[in-house]
């Protein structure tokens, strides 16, 4: 989502635009799906806007009491995670429903920047990457943003 779509939402509780790496994940879908193979010629300008799109938006995602990030392992006995982020507040009330079923602490939103995410794959080397709107688009990237 575009930060000032969401200064806007929070100020005037005006109805916050849909992000525009939402609509290109979106579209890589359908073309991906049609194509039957990810490394079709043709997707290459799609993954080009979403690799150019996704520094300019914010994001949200859900952390614990501790202000720490919901962490979704990779595999039961592994310590690597992902974590969740959504593209704009219809997708975080929808995701964020979903997951906190999964925790039992009190989970709360969290707006994020790209630079907050990158501050984490600096700092944590468990942590893999996140995946988009985890409940409708399950898009995954990893932590410097390449599919």
């Amino acid at each position: 989502m575009d930060l000032k779509d969401y200064e806007n939402y929070q100020k005037n509780n005006v109805k916050a635009s849909k992000s525009q790496l939402k609509e290109y994940i979106q579209i890589y879908a359908e073309m991906a799906r049609k194509l039957k193979s990810e490394d079709a010629l043709e997707l290459e300008v799609i993954k080009k806007n979403i690799k150019n799109t996704f520094p300019n938006e914010i994001y949200f995602t859900l952390v614990d009491e501790a202000e720490k990030p919901v962490k979704l392992t990779l595999t039961e006995k592994s310590k690597e995670y992902i974590i969740p982020i959504f593209t704009d507040i219809r997708e975080y009330a929808i995701g964020s429903a979903k997951i906190s079923k999964l925790f039992l602490d009190k989970l709360e939103m969290k707006v994020l920047t790209p630079e907050d995410i990158s501050k984490i794959a600096d700092s944590d080397e468990y942590f893999q990457g996140f995946v988009i709107n985890p409940h409708s688009q399950n898009f995954n990237m990893d932590k410097n943003a390449n599919f």
